[in-house]
């Protein structure tokens, strides 16, 4: 008993603890990941998080769906691939080959008309959003200081803010104080995902490592080309993509992105919500080098030069690349949860996966993307 009287002091004790700690170090936003997340059962952030959060319209056009191959859906997915697919909780996969759908399957929750979390495949859009903030003029390049457009971080102490470029934000060589870590609740990364002072977290960071010499995955790089994107454009982000992207690539339903609070900014690392066969548009403008139906929408040398790595072999303009790993090039963008676009220029093919899971990782690749991409190849390379 005496034992047990102990155990409950000391739990009682460490919850008012743990809370005075929230509190003092202004980590409030702890409350809330406890009650969307950890309350739930999830460790993580998850593909329908967007009902918790405020969100901005991404407002679509005239939207006009994908034709239907000749095929269409009469070639069946290899039972290993859709056994890979429904291990790992997938909600939607398609494929488009030669600008028409040839297959589509959902699960669960996915539709063709369903919206979930791009997560990080938003850091892809967000370096295209770069490019055409270039082609406007707002930006004279990807070599221009960040300080041109975020005076703030013009401060002393002993850092590197003054030296970084959007390149250096682009390619994740920017040196920023930032542990891309997605499963500590008390982490930059999850401070991040729940506060509502984005644009406060992020002025609140230095740049501690020299820029342009060493590649870190970072969330908060991509976060700041927002910020430079909103603050040259004049415009939110969601508006800016909507004029530039969404309307222009004919998609069908309005996406949502999440933003921190009402009337904040978006969460530019991650979040736009919205379906397979839409997210799709994103890699087939880049498999057409940034044209869509003969309408220059992101200069051709800012595809290519996207498409090149820089001191990552993976990794170009936050866009994955493969040039060796499988039969053919391929170049991929990507989410936390095994959300991938998928692009086979050399079959004029893109491929979609959203899902609640991934598989664990090997180099910089993963195991899921590594599966579904040989067999992608494999089944739909017409010389195999």
């Amino acid at each position: 008993m005496k034992l047990l009287k102990f155990s409950f002091k000391l739990l009682v004790f460490s919850f008012v603890l743990l809370n005075v700690y929230i509190v003092v170090s202004g980590k409030t936003y702890v409350y809330k990941a406890l009650k969307v997340g950890y309350l739930k059962g999830h460790n993580t952030a998850t593909i329908e998080d967007y009902k918790y959060f405020e969100n901005r319209i991404v407002e679509k056009g005239t939207g006009i769906q994908w034709p239907q191959a000749s095929d269409y859906n009469k070639q069946e997915i290899s039972p290993e691939l859709r056994a890979r697919l429904e291990k790992n909780k997938s909600i939607a996969f398609t494929v488009i080959q030669k600008d028409s759908i040839l297959y589509e399957t959902y699960w669960d929750i996915g539709s063709r008309t369903s919206r979930t979390n791009s997560f990080s495949m938003a850091k892809s859009v967000v370096a295209m959003l770069i490019g055409v903030a270039i082609q406007d003029g707002y930006i004279e390049s990807i070599d221009q200081k960040i300080t041109d457009f975020i005076p703030e971080y013009d401060r002393p102490g002993d850092h590197f803010n003054a030296e970084v470029t959007i390149k250096h934000l682009l390619t994740m060589s920017s040196g920023m104080d930032w542990n891309e870590d997605y499963y500590n609740p008390f982490g930059v990364t999850a401070e991040a995902y729940f506060t509502k002072n984005l644009n406060d977290l992020m002025l609140s960071i230095d740049f501690t490592e020299k820029p342009g010499e060493k590649w870190h995955y970072q969330s908060g790089s991509t976060q700041l080309m927002g910020l430079i994107i909103e603050r040259s454009t004049g415009t939110s982000l969601s508006a800016y993509l909507s004029e530039k992207l969404w309307q222009p690539i004919n998609a069908t339903g309005q996406a949502e992105w999440m933003i921190d609070k009402q009337g904040g900014v978006e969460k530019a690392y991650c979040c736009i919500n919205s379906n397979a066969l839409d997210f799709a548009r994103f890699g087939q403008l880049y498999l057409d080098k940034g044209n869509w139906n003969g309408v220059q929408l992101i200069d051709s040398s800012f595809v290519e030069a996207s498409l090149s790595a820089d001191l990552e072999a993976h990794y170009g303009y936050s866009w994955w690349l493969y040039e060796t790993q499988y039969k053919y090039p391929v170049y991929t963008m990507r989410g936390v949860n095994g959300q991938y676009v998928i692009v086979v220029p050399a079959l004029e093919l893109v491929a979609v996966r959203l899902g609640h899971k991934r598989e664990g990782y090997v180099n910089k690749s993963t195991l899921d993307l590594d599966f579904y991409t040989q067999q992608i190849i494999s089944q739909y390379d017409i010389d195999n």
